[in-house]
This record gives C-alpha cells, sequence and structure tokens, in this order.
C-alpha cells in the first residue's frame, strides 16, 4: 500500500457490514471465529494515558498521526484512516468497538484518543488507550504467523518514525505490567459448543490454563461468555521472544481445537438425535421471534454453527450467521436502520424482524433447490389409448 492517512472528524461512514475477521473464512473456521495478534507500546518521555495531562494526550495523539501520513524520507508501510473518537457521536464509537478496531476502555476515555485502520481492515491502531499505541492485526480463522508478519511490519514502520519506551532489561515498557517485556497478545474467538454440552470445557480449559492461555468472553475483558464464544489469549509476555511465545499460545490453541472437534463427533455418535433437536427449535424461535434480545440471539445462532459443522444443518452459511450477527449488534442495528432510538425494546422488536426475515429467506430458497421444475407439456396431437379395464 501506499503511505498517507486522512484524519476524520465528523462521523463515522459506515464502509461494510461485515468486517475481515468475521467472514466465517480462513483456517480451521470451523473452530476459530478470528485471530488477533496486538502489540503494547509507548513513546518515551510521556507519561503513560492515565496520568498523561488532556494537553500531553492531545501532543501523543499528534505525533501518532503523523507517523502514518510519513514524510519526503519515509513513508509508512501502511496506508491508515485516522479516526478521533472525542469528535464523533456515541453511536459511531460503539459502532467502531462493535467492528474490534476501538476498545470499551477507549472511548471511555478523555482528551484526543482514537483509532488508525487500514482500508483493508485487517490493521488497525487504537491511540491513547491504556497505552499510547494498541497495534493490532486480526482476520477470520486461526493463522497467527501470518498476523504476526503484518503486525511486526507495521510496528517496524511506526517505530521508525516514534521512539518507543524501552528497557534493555524490561522490554517495552507498558502501563500494566503483565504486557511489558515483548508487549504482544496472541488472543482467538473460538466457538467450543461441542466442549460446552459435553461437560468438558471446564477441564480443557483448566488445563490450557496451566499452559499459559487465559479465557475472556465474546466482547474480552470483563465480559461475559456469549453463544459458546471463548476468547482465548496467552497470559505472559515476557521471557520469550515474540515468535515463542506465538509457538506456545498456538500449539496450545490447536490443542482446544482438537478436543472441541472431537466432542463433536462424541455428539454425532452418541446424541445425534438430542443435538438434531436443539438445532431445530433454536430455528423455530429465530424464525418466529417477536421480540430478541442480542445475547439470546447468540446463544441461537450458536446452535445453528454447530449444525452447520456437523452437517446437520445445510440452509446457510457460517458467513451468512456471522453477517446476521453482526448487523444485529445494536451500534450496527442504529447505524443500518433509519428513525431507530436506543430503547432496548425497540432493537429487540427490530432485531427479531431482520432474524425472521433472514431464515424464512433461507428456508425458501432451500425449498426452491429440493423441489424439482416441472417439466413443460409439450403441444401436438393427442395419442388415443384404449380406456383401463
Amino acid at each position: 500500500m501506499s503511505g498517507g492517512t486522512a484524519e476524520s472528524k465528523g462521523t463515522v461512514t459506515p464502509k461494510r457490514y461485515m468486517p475481515p475477521w468475521f467472514n466465517g473464512g480462513g483456517p480451521d473456521g470451523d473452530v476459530v471465529i478470528s485471530t488477533r495478534i496486538r502489540l503494547a507500546r509507548n513513546l518515551s518521555g510521556y507519561k503513560f494515558p492515565a496520568h498523561a495531562s488532556i494537553a500531553e494526550k492531545e501532543e501523543i495523539f499528534d505525533k501518532a498521526a503523523a507517523s502514518f501520513r510519513g514524510s519526503s524520507r519515509r513513508k509508512p508501510a501502511y496506508e491508515f484512516e485516522v479516526i478521533n473518537v472525542g469528535r464523533i457521536g456515541k453511536l459511531q464509537q460503539h459502532f467502531l468497538v462493535e467492528e474490534r478496531v476501538a476498545s470499551v476502555s477507549l472511548i471511555k476515555g478523555e482528551g484526543s484518543r482514537g483509532v488508525a485502520r487500514d482500508s483493508d481492515g485487517k490493521l488497525s491502531v487504537m491511540i491513547n488507550e491504556e497505552d499510547h499505541l494498541r497495534i493490532q492485526g486480526i482476520d477470520s480463522g486461526f493463522r497467527p504467523g501470518e498476523l504476526w508478519d503484518m503486525t511486526s511490519k507495521a510496528d517496524d514502520s511506526i517505530g521508525g518514525a516514534l521512539k518507543y519506551a524501552y528497557s534493555p532489561r524490561l522490554g517495552f515498557l507498558t502501563a500494566c505490567p503483565t504486557n511489558s517485556g515483548t508487549g504482544l497478545r496472541v488472543s482467538c474467538l473460538a466457538h467450543l459448543p461441542g466442549l460446552v454440552l459435553t461437560k468438558t470445557v471446564d477441564q480443557v480449559l483448566q488445563g490450557a490454563s496451566q499452559m499459559g492461555v487465559s479465557t475472556r468472553g465474546f466482547l474480552g475483558e470483563h465480559s461475559d461468555v456469549l453463544g459458546n464464544i471463548f476468547q482465548l489469549s496467552n497470559r505472559a509476555t515476557m521471557g520469550l521472544s515474540e515468535e515463542e511465545f506465538i509457538e506456545s499460545t498456538s500449539g496450545t490453541i490447536n490443542e482446544i481445537i482438537n478436543h472441541e472437534r472431537a466432542a463433536r463427533e462424541r455428539l454425532m455418535k452418541e446424541a445425534k438425535l438430542e443435538l438434531g433437536d436443539k438445532i431445530c427449535r433454536a430455528l423455530g424461535i429465530l424464525r418466529n421471534a417477536r421480540m430478541l434480545g442480542f445475547a439470546e440471539l447468540l446463544n441461537l445462532t450458536s446452535a445453528l454453527r454447530l449444525g452447520i459443522g456437523c452437517g446437520l444443518y445445510n440452509e446457510s452459511s457460517v458467513g451468512g450467521i456471522n453477517m446476521l450477527v453482526m448487523l444485529c449488534m445494536p451500534a450496527h442495528l442504529q447505524v443500518h436502520m433509519s428513525g431507530l432510538d436506543d430503547a432496548s425494546c425497540d432493537l429487540d422488536i427490530v432485531r427479531a424482524s431482520i432474524a425472521r426475515s433472514f431464515f424464512e429467506e433461507k428456508k425458501e430458497k432451500a425449498r426452491r433447490l429440493k423441489t424439482p421444475a416441472e417439466k413443460p407439456v409439450k403441444k401436438g396431437r393427442i395419442k388415443k389409448t384404449e380406456p383401463e379395464v
């Protein structure tokens, strides 16, 4: 990509319904929804955001934005759009959170803070969140090595323009000691309904914890697990190189993927009827509900994801289910549907209406595919036959 940047000061105009990390594809996409590589960085000579003054935050923001633009001598590795979240509305802020380019902590902050994102939607930087910079690469499926290459390249480019806070003994200095050292976080969103239904999820995740992998909810730290979707990430960031952390964490997550697939095979052998019933009940609610909360939508579509993975439901793809989920997130609903306010009742009604339309359309399409086309009647002389006795 060519270097450069554009700073947005007004509203955020959504460019897509579906960010790349949620398109249902990628390696091991039957279990892993997305992978993220994140690097925490701070500028030398400045206080961490929690202790920086409004003037300092503004100076940090301007320096970061300038580093994305480059100069006549240096061109950045990626082209970014820079958004100052302090200058956009609450709805646009939450839209960015749902797209996973901003965090709740970022939008709750004060002073100049924002995000920079590339045109592909795979690379972004949070400015003045917990640290001065949070550089992240995110994409669908399980691909930590590929994302590390992309994120590391961006880190080198930004670090060539800004002086990072670094200690030869401690590594990169961060606001929270648990991020110091490499500043690296490898995480993935994994759909683990097989482990949940076979009641082995606690045992598997406890084993992963002993291997240095922690578990969070669908929306990250301090959030609940919804739709059997778990966020898995490395706990330590110091003591190993970035490549060693990625290899170690990837190995543990691969073990979890194998356990989930084995659990699904067990369900198909021992409880296929019950599993099919669970899928049909979820589908019945989605096709007929008049009010639907977002948490309930995630839990119901979890059954359909499992059905697709086990070959018991084929009226939609995982990408199609993800499209519905993304469109039904609260901020997305309000951005894409005119005339809505933030009343939860209104959103629940509209969400249910969208779900009914989505699944009725899938049902009708499946019916047309199963029904053979009628053969045209040939015109001509009618052949006389003897009457049957």
